[in-house]
């Protein structure tokens, strides 16, 4: 595939066998933007994996074929040969993660991992694969890493949290849309269980102080939330 910047460009393949961990995975990469195929034993990612996939995200302990026999038949075959497969199993031996490098994985996960864990590596992958750009975001001074989870103002990294990361970078990608504190916990802490609207407040107090004057940029809108605007002075 030729490289490209657009994620919606990129076809994804999660297989697992337990639908819960398809479902968060496939959910967090939607969020970025990917298209996701789904499978749940080896012969249905076999089959799909013959269609115009870009990389897999692969469990080791499937029904019927197993996840290494998937990566094997896989890397045997000319048109599927140089897909990117990340394992991602609850398999942890040393000889485990091992073995599935050596039979032609690119990259080995273990359960349990955070989604966004998983979404790193695959975006890892896909650039150092040479599907996937870089996605870098300038406003003024600032710079957003988005591949890197990094933010850097006036050349100096201004050290996020993941949440205070993705928060700005929400906010960036939609100048001038206000959003509800609600919309923000919604989107940002998704599924996160005894989370208030006071915690936004909390996290864009945070995310101010170390932006400084750069600041201005998130305005407070009464009665709504907040929003990010290029221009202050408008």
């Amino acid at each position: 595939m030729a490289k490209t910047s657009d994620p919606a460009d990129i076809n994804v393949l999660v297989v697992d066998d337990e639908e819960d961990v398809v479902e968060i995975v496939s959910h967090f990469l939607s969020q970025e933007g990917y298209h996701v195929e789904k499978a749940y034993d080896g012969e249905e990612a076999l089959n799909k994996a013959s269609q115009e996939i870009d990389l897999i995200v692969l469990d080791i302990m499937l029904p019927g074929l197993s996840g290494y026999e998937v990566c094997e038949r896989l890397r045997s075959r000319a048109e599927t040969e140089t897909i990117p497969i990340i394992f991602l199993s609850a398999k942890i031996e040393e000889e485990d993660q091992v073995k599935g490098l050596m039979i032609g994985a690119d990259d080995y996960l273990t359960k349990p991992v955070s989604p966004q864990v998983v979404v790193a590596h695959v975006k890892a992958v896909l650039r150092r694969s040479g599907i996937e750009e870089s996605r870098i975001i300038q406003v003024n001074d600032l710079t957003i890493y988005e591949d890197e989870y990094r933010a850097v103002l006036d050349g100096k990294d201004l050290g996020l949290t993941l949440t205070e990361f993705e928060l700005l970078r929400y906010l960036v990608r939609h100048p001038r849309k206000a959003f509800t504190r609600q919309q923000l916990l919604e989107t940002i802490w998704k599924d996160a269980m005894m989370v208030t609207e006071r915690t936004v407040d909390a996290h864009i107090k945070n995310l101010r102080e170390k932006l400084g004057d750069f600041a201005r940029h998130i305005q407070t809108v009464r009665g709504v939330g907040y929003r990010f605007v290029e221009d202050p002075s408008e």
